[in-house]
């Protein structure tokens, strides 16, 4: 009896692992709908600066960021280059435009640049 519990355990944990799994690859692909626009219309001054690999592997916002499409990153960067006065800011925190990966909008109105 103790031998059927034991693979009962086992086998739902390891459903519980694919659950998992699925969730995290359907989290790769949700990227911010319309950051572009927010990008180019952004006027604060809270900028925060990201490296992706500072983030965990399994952290939902590191696995958008490196599976975006090349047409998803080159939206960004014209939308970045679009607003100039957020172009300069990141300029003099010494960031390269071609290494920008994501952006999002924080609950307090910055906005957050990921860069690879």
């Amino acid at each position: 009896m103790n031998r059927i519990a034991t693979f009962s355990m086992l086998a739902c944990l390891s459903a519980l692992s694919f659950t998992g799994i699925v969730y995290g690859q359907g989290a790769a692909m949700d990227w911010p709908k319309e950051i572009e626009q927010t990008v180019r219309s952004y006027s604060g001054d809270k900028i925060n600066v990201v490296d992706v690999s500072t983030l965990a592997e399994q952290n939902q916002t590191r696995m958008w960021v490196e599976h975006a499409t090349p047409e998803q990153r080159a939206a960004l960067l014209e939308a970045v280059k679009a607003n100039k006065s957020l172009a300069e800011k990141l300029k003099a925190q010494n960031v390269e435009m071609d290494n920008i990966g994501g952006a999002e909008q924080a609950t307090d109105g910055g906005l957050t640049i990921y860069v690879r």
